[in-house]
């Protein structure tokens, strides 16, 4: 009888996600730096039965803690008019944003590719795309307004973790910094990610909803991000053990059980204030990648309405899908997110340009 551990296990599958397609893995309340903090000095949790498996709870821990300050509910930061310099100063900070989530899938790619341990050969072109992300993004945000000190402050410290990537790089290739270098990367795309928080508002109530949306986003991804990074290894490990004769019960461990339902309540809200406070262009796309379901947890999705059945079972017992299917699902789903995100960008950019 072939006995397979958590290790092996989550290296197959993960290599199988790496080799489909760039995968973002993504409640805003405190402070940027003190978030970021916390993800630097994280200690690696020792639940699990293997380094690789506790690496994957750190992670999606870490991907949890809220990043940003909710500025929307602060009337010192939100104009009463329009003026041409908050334009201004928000116009160079969305110009920037397609760009930022596209370096933060990219590094997200990256680290899954690298935890999985995939052969040079695959990983080469992955780091060229991120290290051309890099370029594209370090030009955009060169043209970032100064104005706000916390945004100066995170675009200098996200500078500062792009510069120090080959070295983050390399403790990815050795098995005992890999968790760290994994945390490092996580750290780097949640700080992309918070950018979109940080455009300020101008004024303008239609405008000022759309950036609004776009804080949501960060949280969206990250949500989604630590589900799968739960889901995969446990769909993985249940389908051993069914092969291996055992009911595949204990595929989730009560560490993993409990960080699910938190992602899983982080993305239900996030993503219900997304479709809220979007425009009606991306609320109809939202509506086609959910199934109409984007206020009720996305379980229109395959892959939710598991994620679901896990919540309302405690077991993978009810769950039938596959972890091929995941992929899939989780795939598709993250594409229309993708496609969501760029094209809230470019609305606002157009929109800021009129009243420019």
């Amino acid at each position: 009888m072939n006995t397979f551990d958590d290790d092996t296990l989550l290296r197959e599958r993960l290599y199988r996600i790496g080799a489909t397609v760039p995968v973002p893995l993504p409640d805003p309340s405190e402070d940027v730096r003190r978030g970021r903090r916390r993800v630097r000095s994280a200690r690696l949790l020792t639940a699990a039965g293997t380094i690789m498996a506790a690496g994957i709870i750190a992670i999606a821990g870490v991907a949890l803690r809220p990043l940003v300050a909710d500025r929307a509910t602060d009337p010192a930061v939100s104009p009463t008019s329009t003026s041409s310099s908050s334009v201004r100063r928000a116009e160079s900070v969305a110009q920037a944003l397609p760009s930022t989530f596209g370096l933060a899938v990219n590094l997200i790619f990256e680290r899954d590719a690298a935890l999985a341990d995939v052969p040079d050969v695959v990983m080469k072109p992955i780091q060229e795309q991120t290290d051309e992300a890099v370029v594209t993004w370090t030009a955009k945000a060169e043209q970032i307004d100064g104005g706000d000190q916390e945004l100066a402050d995170l675009v200098s410290e996200i500078q500062q973790s792009l510069a120090a990537l080959p070295e983050t790089r390399s403790m990815m290739r050795t098995e005992e910094t890999r968790l760290q270098g994994a945390l490092a990367l996580s750290a780097l795309s949640n700080d992309l990610l918070a950018i979109s928080t940080l455009v300020p508002y101008v004024g303008d109530a239609e405008i000022d909803a759309e950036i609004e949306a776009l804080g949501h986003l960060g949280p969206v991804f990250r949500s989604l991000g630590t589900q799968r990074n739960i889901m995969m290894p446990a769909l993985a490990k249940r389908e051993a053990m069914q092969s291996a004769g055992a009911a595949g019960a204990d595929a989730l461990s009560k560490e993993e059980f409990a960080e699910l339902a938190r992602a899983e309540a982080e993305w239900r809200l996030s993503l219900s204030a997304l479709y809220t406070s979007s425009s009606e262009p991306q609320r109809d796309s939202l509506d086609e990648i959910t199934k109409k379901t984007a206020t009720n947890g996305a379980i229109g999705v395959p892959a939710q309405r598991a994620v679901n059945q896990v919540l309302a079972n405690g077991n993978l017992d009810r769950v039938t899908m596959t972890p091929d299917q995941h992929v899939a699902s989780c795939t598709e789903l993250i594409r229309g997110l993708q496609n969501v995100a760029v094209a809230a960008a470019n609305e606002l950019i157009d929109d800021l340009a009129e009243v420019d």
